[in-house]
């Protein structure tokens, strides 16, 4: 199997689940790669997909009509007949949207991925409403991250026959416990910082575990995006400076190392004022998979994800006070906390490994290219 996968960027840090899943892909197929923007224009080694003139004259046009043409699907085609591509897995649903007219009229089957804020945020659903419903119709398969996001799609007039929810799945071998007599105080969190990821919130809820233990840490890995500089200002009006530690971004490894000093994971995911909701988010399941017992919220594919009550615990969206209690009480009984990690990473391998979420989508491509 010869097949096309896309991304938004090559290099963004926080999509490196689309590059474990082209390397896990890599295993199964021979895997050809394009990606930057809403239409991909670039090879995998960054060379333009179109020449130079075409690639000129499809801005020019696109900046008159307001929308892809001749001279941007170009290129794509072009690519996708000289590789002799059986199938295009999209990642993100603008991109498949964009994609569909090229794989219809060479007749090459479309796979997309709704991750998150293509299903969910309200502005882009309004902007992309038409062309969804075309994409509908003509992908093969149409794969969400949560059971959520199923429904949302749903609404949008995707054919419940088509979709699969098959969230991303996460490297057992990479992620992993260890055994540590050591007493783990710390929190992690592990997130851009932006409005459905709650940070905000979730700072709040730590300042007031802070109350009754003084000497506990929060690690916050992420780059400074979004609402980086308000969650330092909360930080400073706190007075947590010292509690509370920026990383800046951090490589899987790096966060890997993190996660084996810490004694659980919190993240307050709400839904955003635009709408914009999480799928699952991978560092919920790499925290459970490294062993620690999830703190979080009722939300999206985290419902899955987490067991309330016995691989962590949810709370209400924006209830602080429910999250920072939860927090204390891991505090209060650790054997409980390492209790938790056990039954968190068994749930991970049972239905989150990355090499059996690959292989469903593998199975879904096979069964598109044969009808």
């Amino acid at each position: 199997m010869r097949i096309c996968i896309t991304r938004s960027s090559r290099n963004a840090y926080s999509e490196t689940f689309i590059r474990d899943q082209i390397a896990e892909f890599s295993k199964l197929a021979e895997v050809y790669t394009i990606y930057s923007g809403r239409l991909p224009e670039k090879k995998e080694n960054g060379a333009l997909l179109n020449s130079k003139l075409f690639w000129l004259l499809h801005k020019i046009v696109k900046g008159f009509v307001g929308r892809n043409n001749y001279f941007g699907n170009y290129g794509v085609k072009k690519y996708l007949i000289d590789n002799k591509i059986d199938l295009v897995l999209a990642n993100y649903g603008m991109p498949a949207s964009h994609l569909m007219p090229v794989c219809k009229s060479l007749n090459i089957p479309l796979l997309v991925i709704f991750h998150g804020h293509d299903a969910t945020d309200i502005k882009l659903i309004n902007e992309y409403r038409s062309k969804y419903k075309k994409l509908f119709d003509y992908a093969s398969y149409i794969l969400p991250v949560s059971q959520d996001m199923k429904i949302g799609l749903i609404a949008l007039g995707a054919n419940p026959d088509k979709i699969r929810v098959i969230p991303c799945g996460v490297n057992s071998a990479k992620f992993k416990p260890e055994e540590s007599n050591t007493e783990r105080k710390n929190f992690i969190a592990v997130g851009r910082f932006t409005e459905k990821k709650g940070p905000l919130h979730t700072i709040n809820a730590f300042y007031k575990v802070l109350q009754k233990f003084p000497d506990t840490k929060l690690v916050m890995v992420g780059g400074k995006s979004d609402l980086f500089e308000k969650c330092e200002k909360l930080v400073n009006e706190l007075h947590i400076n010292d509690s509370v530690i920026f990383t800046g971004i951090q490589n899987s490894e790096e966060v890997a190392n993190l996660m084996k000093t810490s004694l659980a994971f919190v993240q307050h995911s709400i839904t955003a004022p635009n709408g914009d909701m999480e799928g699952t988010p991978v560092g919920i399941l790499e925290a459970s998979a490294s062993g620690l017992p999830v703190v979080s919220t009722l939300h999206g594919g985290i419902k899955e994800a987490v067991i309330h009550g016995q691989t962590g615990f949810l709370v209400p969206e924006k209830d602080e006070n429910a999250m920072a209690d939860f927090m204390i009480q891991l505090l209060e009984n650790p054997e409980k906390a390492k209790e938790m990690g056990v039954k968190g990473r068994n749930h991970i391998i049972e239905n989150y490994l990355q090499e059996n979420q690959i292989k469903k989508i593998y199975e879904l491509a096979k069964e598109a290219i044969s009808s």
